[in-house]
């Protein structure tokens, strides 16, 4: 059933939250927010958003894989994409960490374990990262977590077994259109008594090898490397409706 919302163009709103990729705004509905997508700086002062913006294609993108996730018993706060650049979501208590899962090694994984760029590890790890922009997100361990009070046991656990299960459907979904998922950021907060994944899932949480494209040569074309360019978003959007 589609739910009904205020379009952002039929009233001026203030955000609940201001973030540097996206706005959260009040919503009709009880316990819901409208999740906006916030337009690239090149887009300011266009009357009519260009058809591949960022903030479509992530919302697109991050749309369709909260479904796929929620088709597999993984909540999220993910109602309904209601707009281009928007989606209804549920308000979330915010749980103060990044949750990286790691397939391939690249960038600082390599850099700290001194292993070689495009490293396919025999098994998933999982990292907690402290959402403190101001402290550079230090890594943490789950003494941290549970000494700052970031997390407890139940909940750090029910975080990983999620995080596990998501990585181990995305990275399956995204093999069998030509992308191996090298490593994938998650956020996640509580609501309705559950721990839920938030935020968005989009070239700018994911890192991606490109099979398909990969010449011989090369053996691995990393798609993107680490630039959330208007191309990458493009080229998953693409993938994500093929089959094979």
């Amino acid at each position: 059933m589609m739910v009904r919302v205020a379009s952002k163009h039929s009233a001026a709103r203030t955000p609940k939250i201001i973030g540097s990729t996206k706005n959260l705004y009040e919503s009709p509905r009880p316990g819901m927010l409208i999740q906006e997508f916030k337009k690239d700086v090149a887009d300011n002062g266009l009357k009519k958003p260009p058809k591949h913006s960022r903030a479509i294609l992530a919302n697109e993108i991050s749309s369709y894989l909260f479904s796929c996730l929620e088709g597999f018993r993984i909540p999220t706060h993910f109602i309904e994409k209601i707009s281009a650049s928007e989606m209804l979501v549920r308000q979330l208590d915010v749980i103060p960490l990044k949750v990286r899962v790691v397939n391939i090694a690249i960038g600082s994984f390599c850099k700290r374990f001194g292993v070689k760029k495009g490293f396919a590890l025999s098994f998933p790890i999982i990292e907690h990262y402290y959402k403190r922009s101001d402290l550079g997100q230090p890594l943490l361990n789950e003494f941290h977590v549970y000494s700052l009070g970031l997390a407890t046991p139940e909940q750090l656990s029910t975080i990983n077994r999620l995080a596990s299960k998501a990585n181990v459907i995305l990275k399956s979904f995204f093999e069998r259109r030509g992308l191996k998922l090298i490593s994938i950021d998650l956020e996640f907060g509580v609501a309705e008594n559950r721990i839920m994944i938030g935020d968005e899932i989009s070239p700018r949480t994911c890192h991606f090898i490109d099979i398909q494209k990969a010449t011989r040569r090369e053996k691995m074309r990393f798609l993107g490397d680490g630039v959330c360019d208007i191309e990458t978003y493009v080229e998953v959007r693409n993938r994500l409706y093929r089959t094979s």
